[in-house]
């Protein structure tokens, strides 16, 4: 049977070019230096038999080391010296060099593109041969990779967002042979993909898998939903059958899913034949996957040598000219956008993070999500699966070049499979979309995907303009047009025209809001790059504070204007919010010393802004009530008359907001806002709601004093990983929302992973013992077990 070993721990790396190992050889499994045993590994540089030996000894006046440099050019030089450090994978390298200040690089998150040499060694037994394929995986290599193994060049790999793998099997060395050694240099100096922060390195997992020579094909091993019944659903299924051996072989495959089992018809291969199975089946009462409820199954592809599972949901996928429609049911989406960077880790996000990130944007009322702007990693997609998200995958560049066109193939079939596929996008805002040549390029992606993928809807994201000036044969390639930012004014009524030219065509909001805010901020700051959540003036059209109602101020569009649009435009399908979080990059409203975004409906740790709390008023059933801003006179804006502006998010009827007990008035919440001026005093602020006239919530906050300690408060608990919100409190317990002290990290049963704070221009050296309070709050990510970890956070004197 199958069986796989995980290779993310105890790699050597190196910052900086090595020297270019060559990657033609004149001998087989010559090139020695670092991508073979060292002196001091089990195993020689060179294997060679008896006649090899005798003659490099003829060559080389009896010296075979001699004999191997003048015929194959072999390097017994290269030697690992005290710049190699042991980390683990995953690893970003760029989220730990130091900030640079220079135009070109400020989209990019101000840090300089670079050369990274990863190097592994790993033993295999000798009972493999002939009996088992060894195949090596890369999850994911930002950005341009090549491999060597064992004094041979394996490959190369051009995308950071594709997964790719190589069958070492006749190469591998086994038993008494020696150690194999795996050689990966990193370069992301050959042009970015992104223009946002990208990270650099081996930022995804790494492994060895070990199949039997007659095996099912994990890839194309596929069970999708064709119909729904009143009775149950029907489905499809195609699995492909390898037989890597020199015998013909006779199996018996199955499927298992819960008590049922399908039995697919007795196959006899020949040699080295690959077969795929197609088949359709009736199941029966199936629980349907939803967000609301993600009922997984597992799929057991079995037979006599081998066995592959694999999870999967039953559920229909449509959109007409109303919306989308979720098993046969017009369904809103409520959709954000994210890219796959993390505060203190860069891109180098395990499943625990992933999950944390996921679980926090589905407590906000989300159920939807577009992988943006770059193929889905394997922790979302599994992710989405658990959690109940609607995933929008999307293809990173409308380009048919012969590797993006494999790269789509393959990233097409190892995420088909997943309850959350719902959608597939061909591209993002491409100049060349709606023009005759962007229209046959699309087409080519678009039959990819729908050769692969059965199921999953495809769209574009496109680029607007007021006129509404569209290419109709570059549409008709999509199940659904998808247009970004129709709500907002730089667009004009775009995406009206469009519906009323093409009153038949699906249409759909792909991105929308971009809103800026900075976490705990309520007055706008331009030198410390700081946003209002009230609404900040600031616009990323025009420099310098504009005033309300002029373009771009604020963002994009603010998330009222987003939310409104769509209740009168129904058939938008729902929203997509730029973004869940603040990522890495892209600093707009501001330039250096900005490092980050601040489009987030949480901050770079994941800590929600105040109009995540909107959101879920908007979207949640339970009862929600949020008040901004905090009570702390020095980070407030006060008006020359003294008056604070005061905000309240609830989905209640009505709320009535106090201040030192003294009521400011009860008023009716419309739309999940209600908006009051009050004189400022020091103290408490408080704000009750009401439905039918009955007090159901309360909230509050209070002016604090000065820090006095620091809360460790773990906010998420995974298999590998615990995150601790690290929160500034005054003698009486109250939260210090303005405190920015220094922090040392100490910490038992575990391992600092990352440390950040969400301030959009923390340029502080990258470390894993210290970090600055921003508004209170800091992130510490930490590696152990989550019952046994020991978290200390000491203010810094």
């Amino acid at each position: 049977m199958r069986d796989e070993k995980r290779l993310n721990k105890d790699w050597q790396f190196h910052y900086g070019e090595v020297g270019i190992p060559n990657k033609t050889a004149k001998k087989a499994h010559a090139l020695g230096g670092l991508a073979a045993p060292l002196t001091e590994e089990v195993g020689n540089r060179v294997i060679y038999g008896a006649g090899g030996a005798h003659f490099l000894k003829l060559i080389a006046q009896g010296d075979e080391i001699q004999g191997l440099k003048h015929l194959a050019g072999t390097d017994f030089d290269s030697d690992l010296d005290q710049d190699w450090q042991t980390i683990g994978i995953p690893h970003d390298w760029k989220i730990s060099r130091p900030y640079t200040q220079a135009p070109e690089l400020l989209m990019s998150g101000s840090k300089e593109e670079g050369v990274g040499y990863y190097r592994k060694t790993f033993s295999l037994k000798d009972a493999l041969i002939d009996q088992n394929r060894v195949l090596l995986h890369f999850e994911g290599v930002m950005r341009s990779a090549d491999i060597w193994l064992n004094g041979a060049y394996l490959g190369h790999n051009d995308s950071g967002y594709t997964s790719f793998s190589f069958d070492i099997s006749e190469m591998a060395r086994y038993g008494d042979e020696g150690i194999n050694v795996l050689l990966v240099r990193v370069d992301t100096t050959t042009g970015a993909e992104g223009w946002w922060y990208e990270g650099a390195g081996i930022y995804r997992d790494v492994w060895l898998e070990f199949l039997p020579l007659i095996s099912f094909d994990r890839e194309s091993a596929y069970i999708y939903t064709k119909e729904l019944e009143e009775t149950g659903a029907i489905l499809g299924t195609e699995v492909c059958i390898e037989n890597h051996s020199s015998d013909t072989v006779e199996v018996t495959p199955v499927i298992k899913i819960d008590e049922h089992v399908i039995p697919l018809i007795q196959q006899v291969l020949q040699p080295f034949e690959s077969r795929t199975i197609k088949e359709t089946f009736h199941f029966p009462s199936p629980i349907l996957w939803s967000p609301e409820l993600p009922h997984l199954y597992t799929a057991v592809f079995q037979m006599e040598t081998d066995e592959c599972r694999k999870n999967f949901g039953i559920r229909t996928f449509t959109y007409d000219t109303q919306g989308f429609h979720l098993n046969g049911s017009l369904y809103e989406l409520r959709g954000v956008c994210e890219h796959q960077d993390f505060a203190g880790v860069g891109v180098a996000l395990n499943q625990d993070i992933v999950d944390y990130k996921v679980k926090t944007m589905k407590e906000m009322g989300v159920n939807a999500w577009r992988s943006a702007h770059h193929f889905a990693s394997a922790e979302l997609l599994e992710a989405c699966d658990r959690f109940g998200i609607l995933l929008m995958n999307e293809n990173r560049l409308l380009e048919s070049s012969p590797w993006r066109m494999q790269d789509l193939e393959n990233m097409v079939k190892k995420s088909r499979m997943h309850a959350s596929m719902a959608f597939w996008s061909v591209a993002n805002e491409e100049v060349i979309g709606n023009t005759d040549l962007g229209s046959r390029i699309a087409k080519k992606l678009v039959r990819c995907i729908k050769q692969q993928n059965y199921e999953s809807l495809v769209v574009s994201a496109e680029l607007l303009n007021p006129e509404g000036i569209v290419n109709e044969d570059y549409l008709a390639n999509y199940d659904v047009l998808g247009v970004n930012y129709p709500e907002a004014d730089a667009m004009g009524p775009g995406a009206m025209k469009i519906k009323e030219r093409y009153p038949k065509r699906s249409i759909m909001s792909t991105e929308n809001a971009s809103y800026f805010s900075t976490r705990g901020i309520y007055k706008d700051d331009e030198k410390k790059c700081h946003c209002s959540n009230f609404g900040s003036l600031f616009s990323m059209i025009l420099p310098g504070k504009r005033q309300p109602g002029d373009p771009g101020a604020g963002g994009t569009a603010t998330p009222e204007k987003v939310l409104n649009y769509l209740s009168d435009h129904q058939y938008m399908g729902g929203v997509f919010l730029w973004t869940a979080f603040d990522y890495y990059g892209e600093p707009s409203p501001f330039g250096w010393p900005a490092i980050s975004s601040q489009f987030g409906i949480a901050d770079l740790c994941g800590f929600a802004k105040d109009y995540y709390y909107y959101y879920q008023a908007r979207w949640k059933k339970e009862p929600i009530l949020h008040i901004l801003p905090h009570w702390n006179e020095e980070g407030l804006e006060i008006k020359e008359d003294g008056l604070v502006s005061v905000r309240v998010f609830s989905n209640a009827n009505e709320v009535e907001l106090f201040v030192n007990g003294t009521s400011y008035g009860r008023k009716k919440v419309t739309n999940g806002i209600a908006n009051w001026e009050v004189f400022y005093q020091a103290g408490r602020i408080s704000a009750t709601a009401y439905e039918e006239n009955n007090p159901i919530n309360e909230i509050y906050c209070e002016t604090s004093s000065a820090i006095s300690a620091i809360n460790c408060k773990k906010i998420f608990e995974g298999n590998d990983c615990s995150l601790f919100a690290l929160e500034a409190i005054d003698d009486q317990q109250r939260f210090v929302p303005t405190s920015d002290h220094q922090l040392s990290i100490h910490v038992e049963n575990g391992e600092v992973i990352g440390l950040a704070n969400g301030n959009p221009i923390d340029q502080e050296t990258h470390n894993l013992e210290n970090i600055r309070l921003f508004q209170g709050k800091a992130l510490a990510i930490i590696r152990g077990k989550g019952a046994s970890i020991q978290m200390k956070a000491m203010i810094k004197k």
